[in-house]
């Protein structure tokens, strides 16, 4: 049997609802707090670890990617969290996104964070919040 567990208070507009799975939704004020795509791939081979609406990640050339999501968003008017790291030590990455952002896919950056040069990375995690 299917349960779902519906709590809200007027005090803050927060309503948070869990399916049957256990999957969590929390809304605050309407606005649904969850990531609406999230994953976790090897930035060196473009092999997603983990993901949640994200289909493939396609490699346009070193440290340069395009997440490609399940379901497109409704519009552009999303936020994407981004998080990089390589197991060069010496090596500072920064993260940083396309403003050519689509409703069915986001480009994504990594480089060195002291030269600007594009680097393939280990570890790369995006979270996508609409």
């Amino acid at each position: 049997m299917a349960s779902t567990i519906n709590a809200s208070s007027t005090a803050n507009g927060i309503v948070s609802t869990a399916d049957a799975s256990g999957i969590l939704n929390v809304q605050s004020n309407g606005v649904n707090t969850n990531a609406q795509a999230w994953v976790n791939f090897n930035g060196s081979t473009a092999a997603i670890r983990a993901s949640y609406n994200v289909s493939s990640i396609t490699k346009n050339g070193t440290g340069d990617y395009t997440v490609n999501f399940t379901n497109a968003f409704a519009d552009t008017n999303y936020v994407a969290v981004l998080s990089s790291g390589t197991v060069e030590t010496t090596c500072n990455v920064a993260s940083r996104y396309s403003t050519g952002a689509t409703t069915s896919s986001l480009r994504v950056f990594s480089e060195t964070a002291n030269e600007g040069a594009l680097i393939d990375i280990t570890t790369y995690l995006i979270a996508v919040f609409r």
